[in-house]
């Protein structure tokens, strides 16, 4: 098991950003002028259609020269800009991260996949939207200082901290509002999670990657259904390209990895995060009264919402195709009434 260095090397030019990067995960900038949003906006437009699916990530494409075009698009209008925030940095890909209206296209809280080797380095994003954001059109949540909870190895097939409290945990977490342009920098393994765009416009965010100049390429496999596996992952080391020369990460994301050289098994005792621990990190049950929710379970006809689940416009709106008294029941608007009458107070 690893533990997380007395210190990072430092990528920021401003000593302050720095200081709150280590100790929150994240800091917001300024990144982009309505210029680079007008180039940024004719990029995605001039490779995808309208029928983008409600969620979607150019780096999930199964096409490698598509994801690196898209890259190469995107550093063009954001180098300089990159420079003037970062110093001794490489940058290893850059991508789009679209929402399409709709309840689907939601994201669970999850952390992003281990990409360097965080003995010693942080993998960092940059994610900038190209529409102001608010608590309709898939704002991103953040759970401040939770980079630090646990050194953690992260990738699809290994068991996150958070699933047990997926739902609970939403609730300390804090949307980070941006306007277009704005730029949230956050450690990779900050947790994080983004509620569904239920605007009626599209949501497009660059979101680039970068890490310090010296920093070496890592991933992460466990194969749960062999013994042999508890208490261990594998580690791959990778090259630079290994983020667009990826080919699973348009399929098969939870085959043992095909690119990359294997390290062997390493110890890790799979940590788990609990509501007391929140509890005591932030000395209150909750950071906010309420957070969007995706598991909620519609109402049916033969069955009624308990009595202590909360109804609200977003939990309505995931339940469109039910009919309209199923959705608009007494019961449920009772429950509605309730739940503004306690958020307002």
């Amino acid at each position: 098991m690893f533990q997380f260095p007395d210190a990072i090397k430092p990528v920021f030019r401003q000593p302050a950003l720095q200081k709150q990067f280590e100790s929150e995960g994240y800091v917001i900038t300024e990144l982009f002028n309505s210029d680079d949003i007008i180039k940024l906006e004719q990029i995605f437009k001039e490779h995808h259609s309208d029928n983008i699916t409600p969620f979607f990530a150019t780096t999930y494409s199964p096409n490698p020269e598509h994801r690196k075009k898209i890259e190469s698009s995107i550093l063009q209008v954001a180098k300089n800009k990159l420079d003037s925030v970062f110093f001794d940095y490489q940058i290893v890909t850059g991508c789009f991260i679209v929402k399409s209206p709709g309840p689907e296209s939601y994201l669970h809280v999850h952390q992003d996949m281990t990409l360097v080797d965080e003995r010693e380095f942080t993998g960092i994003n940059i994610w900038s939207p190209l529409v102001d954001l608010n608590e309709h059109n898939g704002a991103l949540y953040i759970l401040p200082g939770s980079h630090r909870f646990f050194p953690t190895y992260r990738g699809h097939t290994i068991k996150g901290i958070y699933d047990s409290i997926q739902e609970e945990i939403k609730d300390y977490m804090m949307p980070l509002y941006l306007k277009a342009g704005q730029a949230v920098i956050f450690d990779q393994s900050i947790i994080h999670f983004s509620p569904p765009n239920l605007s009626e416009q599209i949501r497009i965010v660059t979101n680039i990657f970068i890490t310090h100049c010296d920093a070496r390429f890592i991933i992460c496999y466990h194969d749960k259904s062999d013994p042999a596996w508890k208490g261990k992952v594998e580690l791959f080391e990778e090259d630079l390209n290994f983020m667009t020369d990826y080919e699973q990460f348009g399929s098969n994301i939870y085959d043992r990895p095909k690119i990359g050289r294997s390290l062997g098994l390493v110890d890790y005792d799979f940590p788990e995060l609990t509501l007391d621990m929140l509890e005591n990190r932030f000395g209150k049950k909750r950071l906010r009264d309420h957070t969007p929710t995706k598991k909620i379970s519609p109402p049916h006809k033969d069955s009624s919402v308990k009595q202590n689940d909360e109804v609200n416009p977003e939990n309505l709106a995931s339940t469109k195709k039910d009919s309209f008294w199923n959705i608009y029941s007494p019961s449920n608007i009772l429950k509605e009434i309730k739940y503004r009458l306690r958020k307002n107070m």
